[in-house]
């Protein structure tokens, strides 16, 4: 059940912009997030983003992310991840492949290919091929095409120090 739940939710943040909310939606979204409900408070983070119904309030919305993610939520750990990697902190910039990796691991695809990316395509001593693999690996293992084509050009790829 528990599974369910959870690939409904990834189709509806999924498609989250098409998402018409209600004031209704928002006041549901709040009681409940407050109540720990994690999925909830992703919701209501959105309705924050959007301004659609309320103020849009950034910071609000990263809060609740954060929250969210806390609670296990991998589109939530997701959303921060994005939100600190467009911080011209670098320091949040770092911080943000954390939560990009914690949402990978917690079964958001589009974040093991963010991972995949950075560790197959920096400049720096960090680049690894082998953790890059793993990243698409656990993306193509979780249904997304794009994640086996990336293992598949790194498998069929010749890089230098890549065994």
């Amino acid at each position: 059940m528990k599974k369910i739940i959870y690939i409904l939710s990834l189709f509806l943040f999924t498609n989250a912009s098409a998402v018409n909310y209600t004031m209704e939606d928002f006041e549901f979204y709040t009681e409940a997030c407050k109540r720990n409900q994690f999925v909830s408070c992703s919701h209501l983070a959105i309705i924050y983003e959007e301004n659609k119904l309320v103020k849009q309030d950034p910071k609000k919305a990263e809060k609740l992310y954060i929250k969210a993610c806390g609670g296990g939520d991998a589109f939530a750990c997701h959303n921060v991840a994005v939100i600190y990697g467009k911080s011209t902190n670098e320091a949040l910039k770092k911080i943000s492949l954390k939560f990009y990796e914690k949402a990978c691991r917690a079964g958001y695809p589009d974040s093991c290919i963010h991972m995949g990316r950075h560790y197959r395509d920096t400049k720096t001593l960090l680049q690894d091929y082998t953790k890059a693999r793993e990243f698409f690996q656990i993306a193509c293992d979780l249904n997304s095409r794009h994640g086996c084509k990336e293992v598949r050009i790194i498998d069929g790829a010749d890089y230098d120090g890549y065994h």
